[in-house]
């Protein structure tokens, strides 16, 4: 304890030591958790006992995007141990971004990222075991938030100072002339199962299904068709029909283990013309996480109850 004043300072002094750190790691499970986490820590605190990890998953609907960076090895192999602050600048502004419109960030597997869309449980309909969104408007927000999301992302990773340093780096333009950073995205929804995948010795908090695979299948698709972003015909279809009127159909396929022929769509951005940002903006987009967070809420809440048209942000 503290050595002056009276017997009862020194208590007060530890108990509030002792809050702040459970706060502290409270925010760090959030951290290491993610959104979907927050249920398994949740469901087993209210238990007595063991922990007990290897609970069934919860099926859900949801929306995955899944993007991953372009030239990755090389980038590495010429960056060193400096690639992990490349990879962190362009993590910020996926997550922040993904954030800010109702999604949440869930991993993150070296070069890419998975972000997920949950559709809340009074939105989705369970018609003979098979789950189906319902007609409200909400759905189309949150879907035409995604694809903002990820178009936004395209357009800050072309005007953030951060990122644009890359195209002056000596070393990368020496292997990969013109260099810049680009991605790919890839966008789909459909059902998960939400829960604890691991042992006890590790776990993640993710989402299982052919959906979740068939954003990553998407993103890997980009390259094939020299786009950075491609749309399944499950996603726009439950677009606002103003977001439709910006996505063009480019294909239609039957993927390899599908019997269904799927229909592809893109956005088409040309992202030469945008206009750097001035460094004073760049330090007002490091706001608070509280802020950034309240701000991400407020939207959520007011394209829920269809106070904002998410569209308009095209």
């Amino acid at each position: 304890g503290m050595c002056k004043g009276k017997k009862g300072d020194s208590a007060d002094y530890e108990t509030e030591l002792l809050e702040n750190t459970i706060v502290k790691i409270g925010v760090l499970l959030a951290l290491g958790f993610g959104e979907a986490g927050s249920g398994i820590i949740a469901t087993n605190m209210q238990k007595d006992g063991d922990v007990d990890l290897m609970l069934g998953g919860d099926k859900c609907v949801a929306i995955f995007g899944f993007c991953d960076i372009r030239n990755f090895t090389d980038a590495t192999e010429i960056l060193q141990k400096d690639v992990m602050v490349f990879v962190n600048e362009i993590a910020h502004v996926v997550h922040k971004i993904v954030d800010n419109f109702s999604g949440n960030a869930n991993k993150n597997i070296g070069d890419a990222f998975l972000l997920v869309w949950k559709f809340p449980e009074e939105f989705v309909l369970n018609e003979n075991q098979q789950l189906k969104l319902s007609n409200h408007n909400f759905v189309r927000q949150l879907a035409d938030m995604s694809v903002i999301s990820f178009l936004k992302i395209i357009a800050e990773i072309n005007k953030n100072p951060k990122i644009l340093k890359y195209k002056e780096h000596p070393g990368l333009n020496q292997r990969m002339p013109g260099y810049s950073v680009k991605m790919g995205f890839g966008l789909h929804q459909g059902w998960a199962i939400e829960g604890a995948i691991g042992s006890e010795f590790k776990i993640d908090a993710s989402y299982l299904s052919p959906n979740v695979n068939m954003a990553s299948r998407l993103e890997a698709a980009t390259k094939q068709f020299g786009v950075p972003l491609l749309i399944s015909g499950a996603l726009q279809s439950i677009c606002s029909a103003r977001t439709q009127t910006f996505l063009r159909l480019i294909d239609r396929v039957t993927v390899k283990g599908s019997i269904e022929p799927m229909e592809l769509f893109t956005c088409d951005l040309d992202s030469r013309n945008l206009e750097r940002q001035t460094v004073s903006e760049d330090n007002e987009a490091y706001e608070t996480k509280v802020v950034s967070k309240m701000r991400g809420e407020k939207l959520r809440k007011d394209a829920m109850e269809g106070e904002v048209r998410i569209s308009d942000y095209f």
